[in-house]
């Protein structure tokens, strides 16, 4: 590439509070652009070998610059330039290498009620095969043994709920008005309007109306 392209604005989760779904919206838009990897996971994986205990199989990891570069390799004349990684709002130093990496980056959060994405966390691991414990409250309950011994954030299904401790960290390094905090239960029932207020936010033409009548993987 002649230039770095860097994405100008970031959705940083939570996980299963419909981050698909808007990036989907977000992507019909003419003027956004969005990687063809939804979920990069690369700043939570940067300069990183936590060898976490992860049952099934493991996904490649996003671990280079040039490689994370190479996403945004097909912008064209796009104003929103844009990735969707729900790890970024758990992990504690994503914060900061977002900021050294792009500081004038826009953040994006959906929050759901704490007890319903845990759920809903839980199902999918579950349904991926990854979950070993069939019963919820068990899994819920171990959380604290697993994090000792080192299992994946995958299955922190309570305390990826601290949402005023994760976004607390980037409203440290980031100016208010860089950070739009979305509710999962206000996506999910009027779309259209929540991604207009999303088109507002990221500078574009908000009178584009994308297609959300599919809710993706919640």
């Amino acid at each position: 590439m002649s230039k770095k392209i860097k994405p100008n604005f970031i959705i940083i989760g939570a996980m299963k509070a419909a981050t698909t779904s808007l990036y989907t919206y977000l992507k019909q838009h003419p003027d956004i652009f969005m990687t063809h990897v939804k979920e990069p996971m690369f700043f939570n994986n940067l300069n990183k070998d936590r060898n976490y205990v992860l049952k099934g199989v493991k996904s490649k990891k996003i671990t280079s610059f040039d490689a994370y570069q190479n996403l945004f390799k097909d912008v064209k004349n796009e104003i929103a330039i844009g990735e969707a990684s729900p790890s970024y709002i758990y992990d504690k130093d994503c914060p900061q290498l977002i900021k050294d990496y792009s500081p004038n980056t826009k953040i994006i959060a959906i929050l759901r009620q704490p007890a319903e994405r845990a759920y809903s966390n839980y199902l999918h691991v579950k349904r991926s095969g990854r979950e070993t414990i069939n019963n919820f409250e068990d899994a819920f309950n171990s959380e604290d043994m697993r994090i000792k011994k080192n299992w994946s954030p995958l299955y922190y299904y309570k305390s990826k709920g601290y949402y005023f401790q994760q976004l607390n960290r980037y409203y440290k390094l980031f100016p208010k008005e860089n950070i739009k905090v979305i509710l999962f239960r206000d996506l999910i029932n009027d779309a259209t309007n929540i991604t207009k207020e999303v088109f507002e936010f990221l500078n574009i033409d908000s009178s584009f109306t994308p297609n959300t009548s599919n809710k993706a993987n919640i």
